[in-house]
């Protein structure tokens, strides 16, 4: 269905009315902060998106341009950034075919080596950032600020990024996504260093392999919290409970409560979780570049398992010349095996479990698993 551009918001008429070689095909407004506009550049012959973000008055809005310098596998080619008014500016930049890691995260279950290659993808963008050629922090790294294009990761969402001063090796502090926001990020003197950005690269890391953080905020607060909210909401300005909630989460983000390492797989090495628990830690425990946090990944690859879920199970491919499938069968986990390569399973009958996990831990064991 053609998009009725006199339906959409002035800021967008202002940058269509600037690209008549640009051919709108769909606009989408469900972001926080602005809009996006996707179409063909019919002088660059190839699928763009417009990125209309908002920003305050005084902020400078010139690290978008910045970035366009910047030459990256892991980093959105920014083919053109201005601004639109005080408040207002764009940045053109590449489509990517799964769209942001939320949604690519969504839709599909990843290997444990694929969300291994993504991350340190992630990180290899970031170093560049950091580079001394740039010093420029993003801020506001999310699963919804980075893109997925042929299962490889892109850095997105350049409205939050900031250089770094070369006196105090900080900048100020980003207000946005207050999940994903680091301990040194909240009060007065709140900033963000390059530390900063490797914490959020964390979390990345933690939903890419298997983690669950839901953005519903209000699943972050104890019971107790909870019942104190309904009598502010009742009671009270609405913004009042924002505020409230907003401190639930500072509370539990100084105190490294916000990811739920329950949640994570049973099948991911204590290496790796070892490694994503050290890059989301309080800063002075923390790593402080990218380099120490890709070092550690790199030590956990070559004996990394590749498993990934499955709607028959969980499934390891290639592990010493044999694949192997944990499978339900009759209110126990059985194991199936085969020779990597063939196509059938065959029942393996000394593992059986009453769960996974437990079925996990024998096989563990029996195959030597990390």
């Amino acid at each position: 269905m053609p998009v009725d551009i006199l339906k959409l918001p002035v800021q967008a008429q202002a940058v269509l009315a600037k690209f008549p070689e640009f051919q709108i095909s769909d606009f989408n407004d469900s972001g926080a902060n602005g809009y996006i506009l996707i179409g063909r550049h019919n002088v660059l012959r190839k699928e763009v998106a417009i990125k209309i973000y908002f920003h305050p008055k005084d902020e400078i809005d010139q690290e978008p341009s910045i970035i366009s310098a910047i030459n990256h596998d892991h980093i959105l080619k920014v083919y053109d950034a201005r601004k639109i008014e005080e408040t207002c500016s764009y940045y053109m930049m590449q489509v990517a075919n799964d769209g942001d890691l939320h949604s690519f995260l969504t839709r599909y279950d990843i290997s444990l080596g694929l969300a291994h290659k993504l991350l340190c993808q992630l990180l290899s963008g970031l170093s560049e950032l950091h580079s001394s050629n740039n010093k420029i922090v993003h801020r506001d790294l999310k699963p919804e600020n980075l893109l997925v294009h042929n299962d490889t990761i892109v850095i997105a969402d350049f409205g939050s990024v900031r250089r770094i001063n070369d006196d105090t090796g900080r900048a100020p502090a980003s207000k946005h996504s207050i999940l994903y926001r680091p301990p040194e990020a909240f009060g007065e003197n709140a900033y963000f260093d390059f530390s900063s950005d490797t914490y959020q690269a964390g979390m990345i890391g933690f939903l890419l392999f298997g983690g669950k953080l839901s953005n519903d905020l209000l699943k972050q607060l104890s019971k107790a919290e909870i019942k104190e909210l309904r009598e502010i909401e009742r009671t009270a300005h609405p913004c009042d409970a924002s505020l409230f909630i907003d401190k639930c989460i500072e509370k539990r983000t100084a105190s490294g409560k916000i990811l739920d390492w329950e949640s994570f797989p049973f099948y991911v090495p204590a290496k790796i979780k070892k490694t994503l628990k050290t890059a989301t830690s309080k800063i002075d425990n923390r790593y402080k570049n990218t380099s120490e946090f890709l070092l550690d990944l790199s030590r956990s690859k070559s004996t990394l398992p590749d498993w990934i879920r499955t709607e028959n199970g969980y499934e390891l491919e290639n592990w010493n010349k044999n694949d192997y499938l944990l499978t339900e069968d009759n209110d126990k986990i059985i194991l199936k095996k085969r020779k990597h390569g063939t196509k059938n399973y065959r029942t393996d009958n000394s593992i059986c479990g009453d769960n996974y996990n437990s079925a996990y831990a024998l096989l563990k064991e029996q195959i030597g698993l990390p």
